[in-house]
């Protein structure tokens, strides 16, 4: 089942004996169930602060975030995040399996279950066969996919990723993406995606929030319509989808 995240009149300080920096401003916004959000402005603007505050791991200075009609108050129930540095994400000296069983550790599984969530979470990714690798034997791209599949494992509702293909080279980074959105038709997890990349914002999303000032409010919300269905060729290469990368970079540059 599909999460619904509501995001009401956040606001976010930080203090210290010399200042107060004002970071968000009255940021509202409701996620539909199942959809996939993208998140995008200036660097520095608040973004990663934003998602530290829907993950629970900081509280809004004012305003709530509510995942299903509960307030956030800690780690959210349903809850994976998919990082960007994939070199500290995972253990290098546990295998592929144990890197995915952890999160499951706490969960009351027996070993046949932990082990089948293991292998489809890895035939989801395309990893099939690679348990018992270790991640320092695997390219860039694979690593990643390790966790994404450890994301899975725990049959999340909510994902939430923080620059997940900033680390990787640009063919992986299409590669990724085009497995980013297998997951969500497969399983219609909602999703937010921090990203500076425009061009997969608009690639993988049902919407663009843009935050734009200091402190940062949520200057637009933009659908995107270029078809339920996405290719790396047809897509990018569509009218529409340049007109929207357009504009959602002219409002980051604030030329709009």
């Amino acid at each position: 089942m599909s999460t619904e995240i509501s995001i009401e009149h956040v606001s976010m300080e930080f203090r210290t004996p010399e200042e107060v920096k004002h970071v968000l401003d009255d940021v509202s916004y409701s996620v539909t169930p199942g959809h996939f959000v993208s998140i995008v402005g200036p660097s520095g603007v608040g973004k990663t602060t934003l998602l530290r505050i829907l993950t629970g791991l900081t509280q809004p200075t004012s305003g709530h975030v509510a995942v299903d009609g509960v307030p956030v108050k800690g780690s959210p129930a349903g809850l994976a995040v998919v990082l960007q540095d994939y070199t500290r994400s995972l253990m290098p000296w546990l295998t592929v399996e144990k890197n995915i069983s952890l999160p499951l550790l706490n969960e009351k599984l027996s070993k046949a279950e932990i082990k089948e969530r293991i292998g489809a979470s890895l035939e989801e990714v395309g990893l099939s066969g690679v348990e018992r690798s270790y991640p320092w034997q695997l390219s860039g791209g694979m690593q990643q996919r390790v966790s994404i599949a450890r994301a899975l494992a725990v049959r999340p509702r909510l994902l939430i990723m923080d620059e997940p293909f900033a680390s990787v080279d640009a063919q992986t980074r299409f590669d990724l993406e085009d497995l980013v959105l297998k997951v969500k038709d497969d399983f219609g997890i909602t999703t937010l995606m921090v990203t500076h990349d425009i061009d997969e914002a608009v690639y993988l999303s049902d919407e663009i929030v843009v935050l734009y000032g200091k402190p940062a409010k949520v200057r637009d919300v933009v659908p995107v319509d270029v078809g339920a269905s996405r290719s790396q060729i047809e897509t990018r290469n569509s009218q529409r989808f340049a007109d929207l990368r357009t504009h959602v970079y002219a409002m980051v540059r604030g030329l709009e």
